[in-house]
């Protein structure tokens, strides 16, 4: 089994309960009861856990709160192949049950549309008992130090140019433009451009990783593509790709000629350019998953100067703020609860187990990074909201801000499934057993070099379809992937399945947040996309794609020849299925950033909460639509770029004070 790490986790058990009667002390204040911290970060996923390693390696004290354990030493977190099971485990994962429609007749013609049983058990599909009770489908979120960095499929594909310098032109702030992005030294775009140099002598995410070398690991593009013979030397697979190569590329390639196109740089100068391409995946040399998580331990467990303390096991309730202050209010600190499965999308949610009651005070400044569904419930929670719905809960106004939870948004992903006349041979998957152990061949090999199939992460294959870049595919033979719902993380193995999934680059719907007054219910959630004739616009792009799949398939030689298509099924209406069985899981945009002092708009160019003072958002909630192909990588950068800022901002204080 791999080792455990050893690191300054400061368990939350250990903090002394600070009395409930306990006002909110003033920015600066002490108290012998805590600890006073520069910063308090709630959430440490890739945009939170990014931001408090940066902010204690740039000199300052942070507090960081996390609800979930630390698990980033299990096989389910660190083998790239192993990323679905740690999705659905319980002590890593939270269930949303999430609505993709209001109108919830539409919303149940999704076969993973989940019910909870009267025995307390879910079922999901079309068909269920009369006395089941409606959830919604499956949207899983992760549940861990390192938040859904440690869960997702490590996809890691840069954005498009456009996408910041739609910031820079909604907020009038040039310097979210792509082209000072790209020039800023301590972006992670910098790496994009330097890693490949350094890369190819780091074999492994040991504790030992400066900031840079996590950096490079992550956003290295060539080094962590998957194998290429998994594809080239699969000869099914590699007809369906050259056929692929013909309709999106009008090239005629052989096998080598496809293992070109396929080990071209898709992060590259052309990342949305129509072709076809590996998926980049961000696993270090030795195919370990190198996420937030270790960005944390290496900087708990580096200098003696760095002053990170992580709170495991910790649920924000609220954000405290100054109770002296009569004007603009200041928040400084956060009241959480220490215990575990605490929150009611955790699958052991037990209400009885109310857990402790805890404070943490910042003297600079408090930061929400708890996702784009948490985070608009922290605020809602601590009065910045919709005043009026906040009134209606009971909830104290703070500030009146409309913007905090609308304008959900995500990417919106399609998918098609054929059964081939025999199975895609040369499965590269097959000599594995599964058990993780030394009768496992797999397991072993991974183990020892990071070679083999457990080193693969997520799909292997990627099709970049239209000139917009408003598609962009990903897929695989052999496996049938359908989105989420209970039991995901065990497919049956299906050897003559081909799967592609198609993701929509910018969904146009606006999705809505809704919350009630205790910090331990879970919000609803409301997607309510593919309506209307914008819907109808979205529609499209899945309708053609599914046609190009389709002809790329059918091209196929015997013996694969006859395909039959069972999703959508042969005879069934392709536009209606496939808006009937899409998902997503890259969602965004419920406090989105906007000119500063616009409440329709939750924080400006620097992050800052309209109407708060001492109060930031550093997660993915602050874009105004779902950035790039997989959003992961804009929130990386984020919590860079937002740790410059941050620290920026306080210098300048100091400056004033000492002037």
């Amino acid at each position: 089994m791999l080792a455990p790490r050893n690191f300054k986790l400061v368990s939350a058990l250990a903090w002394t309960l600070l009395p409930t009667s306990l006002a909110a002390l003033p920015a600066g204040g002490t108290t012998n009861d805590s600890i006073i911290h520069d910063y308090v970060i709630i959430g440490s996923g890739a945009g939170g856990g990014t931001l408090a390693a940066s902010l204690a390696r740039k000199g300052h004290s942070v507090f960081l709160i996390e609800a979930g354990g630390d698990h980033g030493t299990a096989p389910s977190q660190q083998m790239p192949a192993l990323w679905p099971t740690s999705g659905e485990d319980p002590e890593m994962s939270w269930n949303f049950y999430i609505r993709y429609f209001a109108n919830e007749t539409q919303g149940r013609r999704d076969s993973k549309f989940s019910y909870r049983l009267e025995d307390g058990s879910i079922y999901y599909g079309l068909d269920p008992p009369s006395n089941a009770t409606p959830l919604g489908t499956l949207y899983p979120r992760g549940a861990t130090l390192g938040g859904s960095s440690q869960t997702n499929a490590m996809n890691f594909i840069k954005p498009r140019s456009a996408d910041w310098d739609y910031l820079a032109q909604l907020t009038g702030d040039e310097s979210w433009g792509a082209s000072r992005q790209w020039r800023n030294t301590s972006s992670a775009w910098k790496e994009f451009t330097t890693s490949q140099k350094v890369h190819r002598s780091m074999v492994s995410t040991s504790s030992t990783n400066t900031s840079d070398s996590w950096l490079r690991v992550l956003t290295c593009s060539k080094v962590n593509q998957n194998n290429v013979t998994y594809i080239t030397g699969r000869p099914g697979t590699r007809e369906v790709m050259s056929n692929l190569a013909h309709e999106i590329e009008g090239v005629e390639v052989d096998t080598e000629g496809l293992g070109h196109l396929l080990q071209r740089d898709v992060n590259g100068e052309n990342t949305y350019t129509p072709g076809v391409y590996q998926l980049v995946v961000s696993t270090s040399g030795m195919r370990r998953r190198p996420g937030a998580r270790d960005f944390l331990v290496d900087t708990a467990n580096g200098s003696a100067a760095y002053q990170l303390t992580i709170s495991t096991h910790s649920l924000a309730t609220q954000i405290l703020f100054d109770e002296k202050d009569v004007g603009e209010p200041t928040a400084v600190g956060v009241e959480y609860l220490v215990g575990e499965g605490l929150y009611g999308a955790d699958k052991r949610y037990n209400p009885d187990q109310t857990g402790t009651l805890r404070r943490a005070f910042a003297s600079k400044e408090v930061i929400v990074a708890g996702g784009a569904f948490n985070t608009p419930q922290i605020l809602k929670l601590s009065g910045i909201g919709p005043r009026e719905e906040l009134e209606s809960l009971g909830i104290p106004v703070v500030v009146d801000l409309p913007a905090v939870g609308k304008y959900l948004q995500d990417h919106t992903e399609g998918i098609v499934l054929v059964n081939s006349s025999v199975p895609w041979e040369n499965d590269p998957n097959a000599r594995c057993t599964m058990t993780l152990d030394e009768t496992d061949p797999c397991y072993t090999e991974w183990l020892e070099s990071g070679t083999g199939p457990y080193g693969e992460a997520a799909a292997p294959l990627a099709v970049s379809e239209s000139e917009q870049a408003d598609q962009f595919w990903f897929g695989f033979a052999g496996v049938e992937l359908r989105g989420f719902y209970p039991g995901y993380s065990h497919p049956t193995p299906q050897p003559s399945v081909f799967t592609w999934d198609i993701v929509k680059l910018h969904q146009a719907g606006d999705g809505d947040h809704a919350k009630g007054t205790d910090p331990r219910d879970v919000p609803e959630i409301v997607f309510d996309w593919l309506q209307g004739d914008i819907g109808e616009r979205d529609l499209d792009p899945f309708v053609e794609g599914a046609e190009v799949a389709y002809r790329a398939w059918d091209a196929a030689p015997a013996p694969y020849t006859p395909l039959t298509r069972f999703q959508p099924a042969e005879g069934v209406d392709l536009r209606q299925n496939l808006k009937d069985e899409a998902f997503g899981h890259h969602c965004s945009s419920t406090c989105r950033m906007g000119p500063k002092g616009n409440t329709d708009y939750c924080v400006d160019s620097e992050l800052r909460v309209n109407g708060v003072k001492n109060l930031r958002i550093v997660d993915a909630s602050i874009f105004p639509h779902t950035p790039g192909a997989f959003p992961v990588t804009s929130v990386y950068m984020l919590g860079i770029r937002a740790a410059d800022i941050i620290s920026e901002s306080a210098k300048k204080q100091c400056d004033l004070v000492n002037f």
